[in-house]
This record gives structure tokens, sequence and C-alpha cells, in this order.
């Protein structure tokens, strides 16, 4: 298996402090890689980091004219405030061989916006992104040596017992992450490119979804709207295919609604076993919690 842990959500936002702020007090990351500038990406960022599964990448584009044609501030200008981007660290060795898969189906691009050849010698490079609309939004694959540089998981000593027993949260691992497609069978092709494994897919009133085992850790739910009335519908119909949203596993959906409570974040469903929160309140993004497994779990 060459994927392995989950790198980082990529969540673009307007105000950058704002938002580090909000996502402090709601989930109490560890920041690992703090707020920086990058000119050839146009943006500031941040990593950090929730529990052995998640990580966080907050990113503020540039508001100058003359940067709007870079890719990440063309994305904010047509889609505003949303989750841009999936990200997963590729064991070093492997690397070239999932490049050269790859580039074979979907489009593989440079951090500069280059595009690789689709057949012919090519040398994979240290990160790797897909052409978004190949891949049901973009998608990142890092080397493992240089993404774990930093990342504290890795560091003797860690350990994520806080944020299930501790933080007010309460939250067990990510339980999922859904990327809206329009294509379901397509994106199951394209998922196992570098190694996705469907283990279950069912049917509902909403969408038709695939549940996808990524990596070592990540279930990815790639779920294609039905009913033009869903929420999922009309987040498609107002971007595009894109990651649509992040769901935790937690202990107490009463404890959730307390803390969000608190720091004024409203519920904008809760039915059953799950409550989403209101992405007007979390700089546009959807955030939910659980107490339902996910059907056929590979991860026990």
């Amino acid at each position: 298996m060459p994927v392995r842990e989950f790198f980082h959500l990529m969540h673009i936002v307007d105000d950058f402090d704002a938002a580090e702020a909000f996502f402090g007090d709601l989930f109490s990351p560890v920041t690992f890689v703090p707020k920086h500038w990058s000119d050839l990406d146009k943006r500031f960022a941040s990593l950090a980091r929730v529990g052995d599964d998640f990580v966080l990448e907050l990113m503020e584009v540039s508001t100058l004219d003359a940067d709007q044609s870079a890719p990440l501030p063309k994305f904010r200008s047509r889609f505003g405030q949303h989750f841009h981007s999936l990200s997963w660290l590729i064991d070093d060795d492997d690397v070239q061989a999932v490049f050269d898969e790859l580039r074979s189906s979907v489009r593989v691009v440079d951090p500069t916006g280059g595009l690789f050849p689709h057949e012919g010698p090519a040398t994979a490079p240290r990160v790797m992104f897909t052409h978004p609309r190949d891949t049901f939004g973009q998608l990142e694959f890092m080397t493992a040596s240089f993404g774990r540089a930093a990342d504290p998981m890795h560091a003797p000593g860690w350990s994520s017992s806080f944020w299930h027993d501790e933080q007010p949260l309460g939250i067990q691992r990510t339980s999922h992450l859904t990327t809206m497609v329009s294509d379901l069978a397509r994106a199951k092709e394209v998922y196992g490119l570098f190694g996705g494994r469907v283990f279950h897919e069912q049917t509902d009133d909403e969408a038709a979804r695939a549940y996808v085992f990524v990596g070592n850790q990540t279930v990815v739910e790639l779920a294609q709207p039905i009913s033009a009335d869903s929420q999922i519908a009309k987040d498609q119909q107002h971007t595009t295919d894109l990651p649509h949203a992040a769901t935790f596993a937690v202990r107490d959906l009463d404890a959730v609604e307390r803390h969000v409570e608190k720091l004024g974040v409203r519920v904008a469903e809760r039915s059953g076993e799950t409550l989403l929160l209101e992405p007007d309140d979390c700089f546009g993004a959807l955030y939910g919690f659980t107490t339902a497994p996910v059907p056929n779990d590979p991860r026990g």
C-alpha cells in the first residue's frame, strides 16, 4: 500500500486569523506549521493536527489584482470559502510508481501548474497534484519523508488521547471525508489508481454513495447527488465536484452540541446519530459529527 496517512484537508477562507482562532476553539488542534506566505501559490497557510488521522490546512489567498490568474485565487473567486482538496503521503520508494499510474489516466500537474506528459519518461516530483476536473476535485500526494518532517504525530511521546478524553467534542477519529462526484463509476476508478478500495456502497434519498478506504487510515465517501433539494446537491450546483464535508466519530452528540453552542455555532441539522454544523458559521465548510459506525469499516 504505497499511499499512507492523510496529509491534510485544505480549506480556503477569507480571513485566516479569524478562522484560525475559530477552529482553535472548536477543535483545539496542534499547529505544527504556523501561518506562512508562499509567493509561488499566492497564499497564507498553516497545518494543524487533530488526533491521529486529521490535519487541517487553512489557507487565505491573495486578493491583489496581479495574483488573480494564479490557481488558488481563481478558486476563491469562483467558489468562495470552501474545502479545496485532499492530500496524502506516499512512501518515498513508491512515489515514481504512483506518479506513473496516475499520469497514465489523469492529468498530473506540478506546483507551478505545468502538466506532466501522459507517456514517456518523467521523474516524479516530491509533491504532485492531479487536475481537479479529472479527479473530482484536486488530489495532492507528498513524499512521506518530507511530509512527516514537522508532524508531531511522528515525534516521541505523541498521544491523541486528549481529543477523545479531554477535548469537549470527544472525537474518537475521523469517520469519513465526503467528496461530491458527478460520475460515481468513474470516481471509483480514479480512486483505484492510487490503491483506494471500495468496501461499501449504498443509495439513499439524497445520493448514491461509495465508501473507499485510502491509504492506512482514511475513509472517503464518494457521493453522487440524486435529489436536487439535498444539501450536497445544492453545494455541487453552487460549486463543482469538490470535497463536501468532514465528519468525525464522537462519543456523545449532546456534548458536541453543548460545545458548539458555547462558540455561537448553529446546528444545521441533527438527525438520528449525526449532527451537522451550519457552514455559514464555519467559514463556508460543512463539518459533521456522528456516533454511527461506517458500514463494513475496514478500520474495525
